[in-house]
C-alpha cells in the first residue's frame, strides 16, 4: 500500500543507490524469499557475494529453495536477528534493508549491528516506509496506522533517518510518495 504501485521502482532506486562493484560483499537484513537476490548479484557479479538474512524459517526456506532453483553459488541465507545477525565484525562492504527495519523491535540494535558487519567505507542503503510527512497526506496517519500495524508487524513510531544519523552520522534520504517512502544511505567513517 505504501508504495503505491511503484514498489518495483523504488527497489531499483535503493539497490542502484547502493553503488555496487563486481566482487564486493552485500549483507541482506530481511532478505525474505530472496526477491533482490537477482539485482543484487547482478551487481557484484559471479565474484561478490550476498548474505542474506531473515528470522523467519519459512522465508529462508524460499530464499534457499531460490538460490538452489537458480544454481548461484555466491548467494547465502543465514535464518538470525537483525539486531544480532550470525555475520563476522567488518566483513561486509555494503549492507541493504528493504522493508525490514521498521518491523524490528530494536531498530537501533539492529542499525548498529549492521554498522559493525560494515568494514571500514561500507555503506548502508535502507528502503523503507514511514507515515505521511505532508499535509493534507497526513491526515490519513491515524486510519492508515491501526491498519497496517495490524496487517504487518509494522512499527511506524521508529525513526529509522534518526537512528541512521546517530550510528552514521550523514544521512542521505530521498522521499517520496508525500514521505511515506525512504531510501536513506549511510556511510561508514573509513577508520
Amino acid at each position: 500500500m505504501a508504495f503505491l504501485g511503484r514498489e518495483k521502482e523504488f527497489r531499483h532506486l535503493a539497490i542502484e543507490t547502493l553503488d555496487l562493484t563486481p566482487g564486493e560483499s552485500v549483507l541482506e537484513i530481511g532478505c525474505g524469499t530472496g526477491n533482490s537476490f537477482e539485482s543484487l548479484r547482478q551487481s557484484v557479479g559471479p565474484d561478490g557475494t550476498i548474505v542474506g538474512i531473515d528470522a523467519s524459517r519459512g522465508m529462508t526456506h524460499a530464499a534457499r529453495d531460490r538460490i538452489r532453483r537458480k544454481g548461484w553459488q555466491n548467494v547465502h541465507v543465514l535464518r538470525g536477528d537483525a539486531r544480532r545477525p550470525p555475520v563476522s565484525d567488518g566483513t561486509h562492504d555494503a549492507a541493504y534493508a528493504a522493508m525490514s527495519l521498521s518491523a524490528v523491535t530494536d531498530p537501533e540494535r539492529a542499525i548498529r549491528s549492521i554498522e559493525t558487519a560494515l568494514r571500514p567505507g561500507g555503506r548502508v542503503v535502507v528502503l523503507d516506509a514511514q507515515l505521511f510527512q505532508r499535509i493534507p497526506w497526513t491526515l490519513l496517519n491515524p486510519i492508515i496506522t491501526p491498519i497496517a500495524e495490524s496487517a504487518t508487524n509494522w512499527v511506524p513510531q521508529v525513526d529509522l533517518v534518526a537512528a541512521l544519523r546517530r550510528e552514521f552520522g550523514t544521512v542521505d534520504v530521498t522521499t517520496f510518495n508525500a514521505g511515506s517512502i525512504l531510501v536513506a544511505c549511510a556511510r561508514k567513517s573509513h577508520r
